[in-house]
């Protein structure tokens, strides 16, 4: 019994800080996702009609989404299972973050890979509720925490090659990544 309790206090930091992204999502009613994710999402963004909401299942539970297009971008707010907002994530274009940061994003691509791809950047917000949606309803800024999100294809020194999903702090230095798992299933069409 001592060994199964000592085996099991070793896994668990390597399960609690895995750099695997495996995540399911399915779409859902609008009735099925919390009350305060829908009201949060119609105060912040009160011109948008009808987005969609997703189910999101993860390692460690699940979250609800939503994603739209606004003003020529889209949008994915993301909140917890009890509908407390996460974060906002814009999918931008390259060309829209600033020189300086592109100029720390491609150094360290550089440095951590052979050869590397983009295949999405995102801007991340994320804050206090009240603060969010202060931010997106009224262009308050005050508690904003600006990040990216980038997926991108990345083939290491040893040549092996890689989906991954990173994040960088609002002057494009590092801070994690994980290695996305594309389930085959998962992306069949029926």
């Amino acid at each position: 019994m001592r060994k199964l309790i000592l085996v099991l206090v070793c896994l668990i930091p390597v399960l609690c800080f895995s750099q695997e992204k495996i995540e399911r999502e399915k779409r859902v009613d609008e009735k099925a996702v919390p009350k305060a994710a829908i009201e949060w999402l119609y105060d912040a963004f009160e011109e948008i009609k009808k987005p969609k909401w997703y189910q999101e299942f993860f390692e460690s539970g699940y979250s609800f989404e939503a994603k739209f297009f606004k003003d020529g971008r889209y949008f994915s707010v993301e909140f917890d299972s009890l509908g407390i907002i996460q974060d906002v994530e814009i999918e931008i274009p390259l060309d829209e973050i600033q020189p300086e940061v592109q100029k720390n994003l491609t150094a360290y691509w550089e440095e951590t890979y052979s050869d590397f791809k983009l295949i999405k950047i995102q801007r991340q917000y994320s804050g206090e509720p009240d603060d969010l949606e202060d931010f997106f309803d009224e262009n308050e800024v005050e508690n904003i925490l600006e990040q990216y999100e980038i997926e991108y294809i990345g083939k290491e020194k040893d040549g092996d090659e890689e989906i991954w999903e990173a994040t960088f702090d609002a002057q494009g230095k590092f801070i994690s990544k994980r290695v996305v798992i594309v389930r085959i299933m998962d992306n069949l069409i029926f």
